[in-house]
């Protein structure tokens, strides 16, 4: 990595440019990315009332091989390496000697001798080794981010600022897929390529007045219009059916008729703004605003709203007489609505169109038209959170001690999520403003120079936030909102009027007449398979989340270190519950033997046919049966109210009860599968060391600092021992945020870094 920086400058305009270069290799197997930066800066006065600022910022990005998803290697039973797998022999093993996939047992091949016969082998792993070692996906973005803002004053205490921007992304990526087999025994293979342009433009007209009314009272007016245009265009276009031509990574290689895609998408929206500001004596201050939106992604009958806002600032610290270890505060508060609109078409109601192809001789194709199972709504309203906020702004002790608190209290009307409708009703979901959510919480920020010894200096804080959520309605007077249904029943992510978003429920163990978990004739617990007898297990929202960070300083060298944390939040990591259902995970050695707890025991088949588990103490059973060490008794009573004491198997409860699936399916329990998500994380540690001045003037340089970093390093503790606790990241819902099947962990980086300034 480089980073350079040239900077020039006259009495009425000044330069800068930087360029910045960095390459990261390893962020996954086979993986590399190339990163250019060119930032132009730019000022310039004429005279007295006009000035110019002009900033150019180009990226150029080329990434070989994104992070290929893991989902098959956690969420397929046949992608699970076992304990006695070795990684490298499927590095060895995942192409023959003439580049071609690894072949199994007896199917064709042009080196028979290679042919992996032996059993036990993963086909997913083979497949995710093959395509990140063989495969190559070149990704190339260009990026301009460009503003200019022109400030004129046209007469005294009257201003006008223009601004106008763009920002343009423009990105090909290319698809180079080998042929896994010879054109001898079957087509394979493919080629493709795929761009995506986004182009936005952006411009505000700001008008200002600005008069001192009385000699202590400050009168500053402002109203303005802004507007943006998002353009997008996506095309790709693909080989069909392999290569006719062996890795010739080309369109005219396609077997059949190439497939090609392409859309449009353009989003418009304006705004009329007015702000009126108050400034007392620098210490009191009161500003109000009022907006108005337009939005095309609305019904145009009905894209245009209006939302105020009132905030106000009390400086106390220089408006009272404080006592002197205070040097600064500051309370403040706010009121105000904002809107949210839907998705880039979502609110669309339009028709799919199909084709039933040519129906008679000579005829042309007959169309058709049907309406898409998700369902926009052209009566859609945007939503509105109405907020209140309240703060505290303070410095203490020679500025040594800086705290902020803000408390906040928003409800948010009209909230838009897609409806989940019977199918019967002609579509699965249907966009619609479904209630109205309650959020409040408490944000604080300390910071405190807890040691300050000559020239040494150390620099601690916290940054912590806890929120808590409520519904306080549900449209057509719905109790429950359904957000997610986990693998046929067998979890339910929902949502209570009158309780706060995001419970888990799983099916409960069945209990008797006498409040007695029931335990079937295998061994295990039968469950509930009513949906509406499910059971809350936990909320998926956080209690807190935030960070820890200290600086320390002595002379040219600082350490910063930063601990990120999260306190509570369920989330229901099925993948890693899978993997103990086949042994994978540590607690899955639990009742594996009398070492582990687990109980002896011997089969005796019942009159039904039924396998019964029997305690023992001997060697045998009394009968000669084989006897097993590994048992497990669960606590409860058998269907006809008799105390159980059948001893299932290990390796039998652990399948069944950390499988996939609803009870409709075998006895998966996903109340176990539920656990809370606490982490506390070592993000980041810097060590920076600044060179002598004299030694960056050798080089032409005012300033040259040398750094060495790691990024994502580790845990201190974490409850969820097998996963990466930020992995559950899938989307931007929360909603995408719960269920853990087989993403990409986090990246851990480490890296050096050399910056001159010129």
């Amino acid at each position: 990595m480089y980073n350079v920086a040239v900077s020039s400058s006259s009495e009425n305009s000044n330069t800068r440019l930087s360029i910045t270069r960095s390459e990261n290799e390893g962020i996954s197997m086979g993986s590399q990315e190339n990163k250019n930066n060119f930032n132009l800066t730019s000022h310039h006065q004429f005279g007295k009332k006009v000035s110019v600022d002009v900033n150019v910022n180009y990226i150029n990005n080329h990434i070989i091989n994104r992070p290929y998803s893991i989902d098959r290697m956690i969420n397929n039973f046949t992608g699970m390496i076992g304990p006695f797998d070795n990684g490298n022999w499927y590095l060895k093993k995942y192409q023959t000697s003439l580049g071609y996939h690894a072949v199994y047992g007896t199917n064709q091949s042009l080196t028979p001798n290679e042919n992996i016969t032996n059993s036990g082998y993963r086909s997913d792993i083979m497949d995710f080794v093959w395509n990140v070692k063989a495969n190559r996906e070149d990704e190339y973005s260009d990026r301009i981010i460009a503003n200019i803002t022109t400030n004129y004053e046209i007469v005294k205490n009257l201003k006008l600022r223009s601004r106008f921007a763009t920002d343009v992304t423009s990105r090909k990526i290319e698809d180079r897929n080998r042929n896994t087999v010879p054109l001898l025994f079957g087509n394979s293979g493919s080629f493709g390529f795929s761009s995506y342009r986004d182009n936005i433009f952006y411009g505000d007209l700001l008008l200002t007045y600005n008069k001192k009314i009385m000699p202590d009272l400050d009168f500053t007016v402002m109203g303005g219009y802004t507007a943006k245009e998002d353009k997008t265009s996506n095309e790709s276009v693909s080989t069909n059916g392999g290569l006719s031509t062996e890795n010739r990574f080309d369109l005219s290689s396609t077997v059949n008729v190439l497939n090609a895609s392409g859309s449009l998408g353009e989003l418009v929206s304006d705004a009329l703004i007015g702000t009126i500001n108050f400034n007392y004596k620098d210490y009191l201050f009161l500003e109000g605003n009022v907006r108005r939106d337009r939005y095309s992604t609305m019904s145009p009958n009905n894209n245009t709203f209006a939302y105020p806002s009132l905030n106000s600032s009390f400086v106390f610290s220089e408006a009272l007489h404080m006592p002197g270890f205070i040097n600064y505060g500051k309370l403040r508060g706010s009121w105000g609505i904002v809107g949210n609109y839907p998705d880039q078409y979502n609110a669309n109601i339009a028709y799919n169109q199909g084709t039933l192809g040519v129906t008679q001789k000579g005829g042309s194709s007959v169309l058709y038209t049907t309406l898409p199972t998700t369902m926009g709504n052209d009566g859609i309203r945007p939503e509105k959170k109405h907020e209140i906020e309240f703060g505290l702004e303070t410095r203490m002790f020679n500025n040594r001690v800086s705290l902020d608190v803000s408390y906040y209290n928003a409800q948010l009307r009209d909230q838009i999520l897609p409806l989940t409708t019977p199918i019967s009703m002609g579509a699965s979901s249907v966009l619609t403003n479904i209630g109205t959510l309650r959020n409040s919480g408490l944000e604080i920020g300390l910071n405190i120079t807890a040691v300050k010894a000559g020239e040494f200096k150390w620099q601690t804080g916290i940054n912590w936030a806890m929120n808590h959520n409520k519904i306080e309605k549900l449209t057509n007077g719905q109790n429950m909102l359904q957000h997610v249904d986990y693998d046929g029943s067998a979890a339910q992510l929902r949502s209570y009027v009158g309780q706060p978003m995001g419970d888990l429920y799983a099916p409960p163990v069945l209990k008797d007449a006498t409040g007695q978990p029931i335990v079937g004739s295998d061994g295990c617990y039968q469950l509930e398979t009513d949906p509406a007898k499910m059971k809350r297990v936990g909320n998926v929202m956080p209690i807190a989340i935030g960070g820890f960070f200290n600086t320390f300083t002595y002379k040219s060298f600082t350490l910063d270190a930063m601990i990120d944390f999260r306190i509570g939040g369920y989330i229901m990591p099925t993948g890693i519950n899978w993997l103990t259902s086949r042994g994978l995970t540590k607690e899955s050695l639990n009742h594996m033997d009398k070492a582990h707890g687990g109980l002896s025991y011997y089969i005796k088949v019942t009159p039904d046919g039924a396998n019964s588990g029997i305690a023992t103490n001997g060697i045998t059973g009394p009968h000669g049966e084989t006897v097993f060490n590994d048992g497990i008794l669960l606590p409860g009573n058998a269907p006809d109210g008799s105390k159980n004491t059948n001893i299932v198997g290990q390796a039998y409860y652990y399948d069944n009860v950390y499988n996939w699936g609803g009870p409709q399916y075998g006895g998966s329990r996903y109340e176990l599968f539920m656990k809370k998500n606490t982490y506390y994380k070592m993000r980041d540690i810097t060590f920076g060391y600044d060179l002598p001045k004299g030694f960056a003037n050798k080089i032409g340089a005012s300033k040259l600092r040398f750094s060495v970093y790691g990024r994502n390093l580790f845990y201190i503790y974490r409850n969820i021992k097998n996963i990466d606790g930020e992995a559950t990241v899938a989307g931007s819902r929360w909603i995408q945020n719960v269920n853990n099947a087989g993403e990409n962990p986090t990246t851990r980086t480490f890296g050096a870094m050399l910056r001159a300034s010129f």
